[in-house]
């Protein structure tokens, strides 16, 4: 079963591109999938090479897929009748809309994201997934669909064994049988980033916000598919139809929509200001606009709790969708695709990061704002976990050193913190630095910082190249890709530069593999690198509410000694019942001594390299996080979903 051109074969090249699978895993993955027939994602999961986490983090910042919030979605009866109640169970996929031929899905597993595509050839239609809690898409589909099954009123939808493993053996008959061929390859869904609002006198954010979120004063966004997605108390989840017949709430400054009737861009631009604002006021995290039946509503989230700001009819919601759109840059998405953007803004006395995203529906675009709080300068590497040995070799590196200074970290790994803090010290040294980001997450003052434009056909080497032509002392890239990228990279280091760049790996010694699997010449590469930084993020136990706790995983982790004592946040008001209170990175530093680079120079795996590095004594991430767990700031589970021991 080939994957080309598919929903899966993308996630698996994304999944690559993050580091989170190397390129000779993919290639094992994809070979026993083919002879065995079955798909791409049964063999990730039976062989644990990645998380549903992972897959979820990837589907997010890398492909666009949106978040939803199902509290306050109807689907349309006609997507419902398109698939059986049988896989909407076992898949815990639930159909919301369908718009000319294309079926949008919302998953509660983001590895079932690996299965759309053996559904969508047998629907013969095109499926776009969104992501949403996985407790809020069972909810749905026994609310939608019923609380039992019927087999014999159910329509069979014919699919291959191991797509509906869960099933019942005397359901299972029901999906057997060939496929029929797949449809035409699925369209990318739009994602929009693009440089500023149209309210900011400047613009940036951050792709993956957790890089910003590593000091235990920060909270952390909790796994999509196991904790709410906001850190508040829970409380009770509103409907659309409670939300409809509710009244906006008493003492509050009202918004009046009535403007939305007069075609007036820039009454509407004011209209959008003044929403912005009014939200932020009251403290809202979040603003929906939700479409309901002859009419749509402004609704906030403030404190966990839906509260109806405005209504007016179906027939205004267009022009403020459009306003809502402008200001993030996202005038030329098609309404007909499910689009993302994040922008910078100052709104009332906060400088926030503002995302916006849009899903279509038959009643019209569902639209839904984030308000984060940004972050105004980067943090030093102590503040981010670094031990001061470690601090202190990377800062000798950026004020004395040449070559690259190599960081590697997964998605989300808090690659882009270490960058900046690298940044802001080499400019608080006198260092001239040039520096090209996909995203601009924070502005120093003294750096060249170039964004590229994600709708511009201009490659990232192209900015770098034109970097070197600056007479800087540093050149900065946030984000290897191409083999053209470190081609530039390994060249400037050549001409003396100091090169700091971040790459998609797991670990230092994997992104050395991986540099060398996109075809650089091992020796020009192992000449080039000098220091190189491995880093994950991991969740700290809140301390309110931390406590003593026996861990299965404690004997999973390598090297951990009886004397260990497992603590964990057990879940408290404080932490929103997660247990978990911020993050902190674990880091491994890697000077390339000449034993290391000689594995570099004739192409030496990953694994080999890694145990060069030992030798070296480079203590691995590993070290790092257990130490934290000594600490009792870092529980033995946390460390295992980090790392993977089991």
């Amino acid at each position: 079963m080939s994957d080309a051109t598919t929903i899966s074969s993308r996630v698996l090249d994304s999944l690559v591109g993050a580091g989170l699978l190397t390129v000779e895993q993919l290639a094992s993955v994809t070979e026993q999938a083919n002879a065995r027939g079955v798909g791409s994602g049964v063999v990730l999961a039976e062989r644990g090479l990645v998380s549903a986490a992972d897959v979820a983090s990837v589907l997010e910042h890398e492909m666009g897929v949106p978040r939803v919030d199902l509290s306050s979605y109807a689907p349309e009866d006609a997507a419902l009748a398109l698939v059986p109640s049988a896989i909407a169970r076992a898949r815990r996929m639930l159909p919301l809309f369908d718009i000319e031929g294309m079926l949008t899905v919302a998953i509660g597993d983001a590895m079932d994201v690996f299965v759309l595509d053996e559904i969508a050839a047998s629907l013969s239609m095109e499926l776009e997934p969104v992501l949403a809690e996985a407790s809020a898409v069972e909810s749905a589909i026994a609310t939608y669909y019923g609380d039992e099954i019927t087999p014999e009123s159910e329509p069979v939808l014919e699919l291959e064994p191991e797509l509906v493993p869960e099933l019942e053996p005397d359901l299972a008959p029901s999906y057997a049988g060939e496929l029929p061929p797949p449809p035409p390859p699925i369209a990318e869904f739009d994602e929009v980033i693009d440089d500023a609002p149209m309210f900011a006198a400047s613009d940036f954010f951050d792709e993956h916000a957790e890089d910003a979120e590593v000091t235990p004063s920060v909270p952390v966004a909790p796994e999509p598919e196991e904790q709410p997605e906001m850190v508040v108390p829970l409380v009770p989840v509103e409907t659309i139809e409670q939300i409809a017949g509710s009244k906006p709430t008493a003492g509050v400054t009202a918004i009046d929509l009535d403007v939305l009737a007069v075609a007036d861009s820039r009454k509407i631009a004011v209209l959008v200001t003044e929403i912005l604002e009014n939200a932020v006021a009251r403290e809202a995290t979040m603003i929906h606009l939700l479409p309901y039946k002859d009419d749509f509503f402004l609704v906030y989230r403030i404190k966990g709790n839906l509260e109806k700001v405005a209504s007016a009819p179906l027939s205004m919601q267009g022009a403020l969708v459009d306003g809502l759109k402008s200001f993030a840059k996202m005038s030329g998405v098609l309404a007909s695709r499910p689009a993302l953007s994040r922008v910078r803004a100052h709104i009332g006395d906060k400088d926030l990061v503002v995302t916006v995203s849009t899903v279509p529906t038959i009643s019209g675009q569902r639209l839904v704002v984030s308000l984060a709080p940004h972050k105004a300068e980067p943090r030093g590497l102590a503040d981010l976990g670094m031990s001061g040995a470690e601090v202190r070799a990377l800062h000798a590196m950026v004020e004395r050193g040449r070559g690259i200074l190599l960081v590697c970290s997964p998605v989300a790994g808090g690659g882009s913190a270490t960058y900046y803090a690298l940044l802001a010290h080499a400019a608080s040294v006198g260092k001239t630095v040039y520096s090209v980001e996909r995203s601009v997450e924070y502005e120093i003052p003294a750096v060249a910082q170039v964004m590229i434009n994600t709708a511009s056909p201009v490659p990232a080497a192209n900015y770098l190249a034109a970097g070197l032509r600056q007479d800087t002392d540093v050149v900065a890239v946030d984000g290897l890709r191409t083999v053209e990228d470190v081609h530039l990279a390994v060249e400037a280091a050549g001409l003396g530069k100091l090169v700091i760049v971040t790459f998609p790996a797991a670990d230092i010694a994997s992104g050395v593999g991986r540099m060398l699997d996109l075809g650089v010449e091992p020796h020009s590469l192992a000449s080039a690198l000098t220091l190189g930084v491995g880093q994950r993020l991991v969740r700290l136990n809140c301390p309110n509410c931390t406590m003593e706790m026996a861990s299965d995983a404690l004997a999973r982790i390598p090297g951990v000694t009886s004397d260990v004592i497992n603590k964990t946040g057990t879940g408290c008001p404080n932490c929103g019942k997660s247990g978990f209170r911020g993050a902190i990175g674990i880091f491994e530093v890697l000077p390339f001594t000449e034993p290391v680079r000689a594995k570099v120079a004739v192409g030496a795996s990953a694994v080999e390299i890694a145990e060069a590095a030992g030798t070296a004594g480079m203590r691995p991430l590993l070290a790092s996080g257990l130490a934290r767990v000594r600490a009792g700031v870092v529980s033995a589970d946390e460390l295992d979903r980090v790392l993977r021991f089991s």
